[in-house]
C-alpha cells in the first residue's frame, strides 16, 4: 500500500495539488479496505458517501495559507495538524492520522502539535515531481525487503509492520 500512498507524501510542496496526488492503484486498495464494512452490514452507499466526505474534508487541509484555528484545534483535524502529518522530520513521523476528528490522535498518543514548519516529502530524498517515478521508486525497496526476509515473522513485519520496522538483532 505504501508504494501507492508514497506519491501523496513525496512532494516537497504542500498545497491543494498535494491533496490529489495518489498512486494509480490507491483506489483499488481503498475499495478492498472498505469491503469489510459492507460485509458487516453497512450500506455501500453509506460507505461510499463517508469516503467522499472524508476526502472532501481532507482536501482543504493541504495548505500553508491557514494558520492555527484556536479552539477548533482541540477537536478537528486542521491544516496545522495535517502539515505535521506530512512532515518528514523525525518528531513528526507517524503523527496526526486524523481524517476529520483529531481527538483520536490525542486519545491514542499519536498527536503532535506543529512546533515549526515541517520539512515535507519522504524521509529519503527523492528529487522527482513525477508521480509515476515516485510510485515505482518504492517498489525496489519493497522487493528487496521481501526477498531478504529470513523468517515468516520478518516477512510479516516488513509487509504489515509500522514504517521503518526492522527485525530484532
Amino acid at each position: 500500500m505504501w508504494t501507492q500512498h508514497a506519491v501523496h507524501y513525496s512532494s516537497r510542496d504542500y498545497n491543494i495539488v498535494t491533496a490529489v496526488r495518489f498512486g494509480p492503484l490507491e483506489s483499488l486498495w481503498s475499495l478492498i479496505m472498505h469491503i469489510p464494512l459492507v460485509l458487516i452490514g453497512f450500506s455501500p452507499d453509506v460507505v461510499l458517501g463517508s469516503v467522499i466526505v472524508v476526502l472532501g474534508y481532507q482536501t482543504w487541509l493541504h495548505t500553508e495559507l491557514i494558520g492555527k484555528l484556536g479552539p477548533l484545534e482541540w477537536v478537528l483535524n486542521t491544516p496545522s495538524h495535517h502539515r505535521v502529518h506530512h512532515g518528514s522530520d523525525a518528531k513528526y513521523l507517524d503523527k496526526n492520522y486524523a481524517g476529520i476528528l483529531i481527538i483520536w490522535d490525542r486519545m491514542f498518543g499519536s498527536f503532535q502539535v506543529e512546533e515549526e514548519r515541517p520539512r515535507y516529502g519522504l524521509t529519503t530524498d527523492f528529487d522527482s515531481q513525477n508521480p509515476v517515478k515516485v510510485w515505482f521508486s518504492e517498489i525496489p525497496g519493497l522487493w528487496r525487503d521481501i526477498k531478504n526476509a529470513k523468517t515468516g515473522r520478518e516477512l510479516r513485519g516488513r509487509l504489515f509492520g509500522p514504517s521503518g520496522w526492522k527485525p530484532d538483532p
